[in-house]
This record gives structure tokens, sequence and C-alpha cells, in this order.
């Protein structure tokens, strides 16, 4: 949800209200979303309303872009979207959803925005050990551009009846160290045989969600991971009405883990039993073992982002003040400076 926000003209230094919110539904019952410490913090920047697992703050964005426009967009992750709520409360988890697709959900922004489909076969062998079946999945390569044939690769930018389009060239730096994110690598060249994953979200929607999960971690709702000592994970919890279900999701250098801790049949698993109880343990077991020895995954600014300096209400500093560093999209930037004008 928070990506479409984004996607839609919001961005990590957007105030949102944190303050009651009651919707009269069509059935004319009255629907009072609440947070889970049912408290209000007032005026907050959507980066701490994630970072702070704020629900009422979470139904906002998604009241103002719209559920269906929100449901299409999510469908592009590998998201079923007939399994998607038809209504607000799809902001506050409420879809129930197979792990696997949630993984592969997650694997979109932790590979740069691209959408994968996860597969649960590798590789099949028959009593001679000869190779009856070998997956060949679509690679999400963020410097992949020239195939095995020496020919440049075309990558699609239309998924589920989205035009992305290009990440975008508008780029304005303000100082050398902002200009260092436009270095990229080489192209590099795809074995024989592979496909290149196409495009499913904004690079620079990807780039900051990943910096607001890892926030999350550092700071926030999830500090528990920080016992990995990685500054690349990056995880939320989850969990639903009753305590039926707890999840923890997340990702840390070439490895998006999701863990689901319920029942076949729906029933609670006991008042208390979150996500951050039930399933972060499993999740950070895992990963400390899967994580060993690897290399720390990098976040760097696409094309198109600029730094700025804000305020704790989301104003821009000006050059030399003291503030919060933020990455938007450049076209956001002539916005909030028109907004200051």
């Amino acid at each position: 949800m928070y990506a479409a926000a984004l996607e839609k003209g919001f961005n990590l230094a957007s105030i949102v209200l944190d303050a009651p919110l009651v919707f009269r539904m069509r059935n004319d019952k009255v629907w009072r979303p609440q947070n889970e410490s049912s408290n209000f913090a007032g005026a907050m920047r959507v980066r701490e309303a994630l970072v702070q697992s704020r629900n009422l703050i979470s139904v906002r964005p998604l009241n103002a872009i719209g559920v269906d426009y929100t449901r299409r967009y999510i469908s592009r992750f590998c998201l079923d979207e007939e399994l998607l709520p038809q209504n607000l409360s799809m902001s506050l988890g409420g879809a129930s959803l197979p792990p696997i697709m949630v993984a592969g959900g997650y694997a979109t922004f932790a590979n740069g925005g691209y959408r994968i489909t996860p597969w649960l076969l590798d590789e099949v062998r028959d009593h001679g050990g000869h190779v009856v079946l070998k997956e060949k999945p679509a690679t999400a390569c963020r410097s992949c551009g020239i195939g095995a044939s020496g020919k440049p690769i075309r990558v699609s930018n239309t998924v589920a009846g989205f035009d992305l389009g290009p990440a975008g060239s508008a780029r304005r730096t303000t100082s050398d160290e902002n200009a260092k994110a436009t270095d990229r690598k080489p192209s590099a060249e795809l074995p024989v045989g592979a496909a290149v994953a196409p495009r499913a979200i904004d690079a620079r929607v990807a780039y900051q969600l990943v910096s607001i999960i890892r926030d999350v971690v550092q700071r926030g709702t999830d500090r528990a991971a920080k016992v990995l000592k990685r500054e690349d994970v990056a995880c939320k919890t989850g969990s639903s009405n009753d305590f039926r279900d707890a999840w923890f999701s997340g990702f840390g250098g070439p490895y998006v883990t999701t863990v689901w801790v319920g029942r076949d049949n729906f029933k609670s698993l006991g008042r208390g039993e979150l996500g951050s109880r039930a399933a972060l343990p499993i999740w950070i077991d895992y990963m400390r073992t899967a994580l060993e020895g690897k290399p720390i995954a990098a976040n760097e600014p696409p094309e198109g982002m600029v730094e700025v300096r804000v305020g704790a209400v989301g104003q821009l500093v000006e050059d030399g003040g003291s503030g919060i560093v933020e990455w938007v999209k450049a076209k956001d930037l002539e916005r909030m400076e028109a907004y200051v004008d």
C-alpha cells in the first residue's frame, strides 16, 4: 500500500495525520480502525508512520489514492488481486495470502523493483543422474543490459496493464556527494537461456521502501532483528484479527524470507501471539545462518532522485540548515518547492 502511495505522489517526508477515523460502510455499519497502542500521535511523516507501525496513517493514504487503484498496483508484485480485500481493511493486512506469494512480493523491493515468480522445484534428475527438469526463472538484474548473444536486452515496463515507463532521468544534484548515485555499473552479460524479469514498480519507489523498512529494524518496531548486526536487514511484522495469523517477512543480503505461524482451521493462536512474538524468533534463527558470510546488500538511490533536507513537519530546509535527510523523486521535489512558494 505504501508503494502505491509513493507512486501516486506521496513521499517519505509527506505529513499524514494519526488521529481517530470513522467510516460508515455500505451496510450502514461503522468502522473505527485503531492503532495497536490505542493512542494517537498527531501529524507525522510517512517514514515515521511505517517505522512506528501506525495503523491509522496506513488507512489515510489508501483512502486518498483509492482501493481499486491500489489493488491493481499491488498485483504487480505477483500477488493475486482477487485475494485482496475490496475495502480499506487492506491497509491493515486484511488479506489472507500464501506465504510464498508474500515472499515474492517482498522480493520486488529487495531486487530493485522487478517482478519475479517464486518456484518450488529447481531441478529434477532421474535415477541415472540425467536432468529431467531444470527451472529457468527470470533474473532480476539491475545492471543487465546485454544478452549472451551480445545484443541489447529489451526489458518490458508494462505489468498488469500499467505502463511504468523509464525510471526517470530528471536529476538535480546539490553536491558532489549526491552525484555519486548516478554512477552505474557496466551492463552485465546474462547466461544463455536466461530471461530478464520485467520491471514491476519504479526503481525509485523500490529504493524508498527498502530505506524505510531498514529503518523499521534500526529504530522502529522490529529492533529485535538488530541482533543480526547487519545494516541491510529490512523486515516487517504482520498480524491478523483475533491473533489468527502471525507474520514476519523481510530480506537481507541475497535472501528474502517469510515466516507464517497459524492454524489451518483459522483458529486463534491465543492472545498476544503477534508476529513479533510468534514469527520473528523463527525468522532470526533462519536468517542468522543463511546470511553468515554473505556481503552487505547496497541500496543506492537510482536515477531521477534528489537528496533534500526536511524539518520535523516535512518542510524543506534551506541549504546549510539542519534537518532530516531524505531522497525524493525529482518531480516530488518540484511539488514540495511549489508548496513552499
